[in-house]
């Protein structure tokens, strides 16, 4: 014979289950909700390690400063030895700028990118080569 559950011991349980879901929805959504926020946050806007932006466009106190200037840039960013600081594409407007003793930096067309370190402009190399240099502060 099977068990024999009562009709007030199924609604208890069937309420329970109901909250249990809503709980599962409500963090669900919480979830959703910061991720778009941090997406929405980050999406196409300039990427700076330290400090806020400076409006002149030659940086004066950063070790490295890069704007894209061609239709779109891959960025490598790392300290040697360390961390990855960045490693994406740009499009055209898109900058980024670092504050480090040591940088080293890779874009894949020289051409494409203002770069700046230490203030000075670096001149630009030949469309469509890909350039690598270590950039130091001082």
């Amino acid at each position: 014979m099977g068990r024999h559950v009562s009709a007030e011991r199924r609604r208890a349980l069937r309420g329970r289950f109901f909250l249990a879901l809503l709980a599962i929805g409500a963090l669900v959504c919480l979830a959703a909700f910061a991720g778009y926020r941090i997406w929405d946050e980050t999406r196409g806007r300039p990427l700076f390690r330290h400090g806020r932006p400076s409006p002149s466009a030659a940086p004066v106190a950063v070790t490295l400063s890069v704007t894209v200037t061609g239709p779109k840039c891959q960025v490598f960013v790392r300290v040697p030895g360390g961390d990855i600081l960045v490693n994406r594409n740009f499009t055209r407007g898109q900058s980024l700028r670092f504050d480090e003793q040591r940088l080293s930096v890779v874009l894949s067309d020289a051409s494409a990118a203002r770069v700046y370190v230490n203030g000075h402009l670096r001149p630009p190399g030949k469309p469509g080569k890909r350039v690598a240099f270590v950039a130091l502060k001082g």
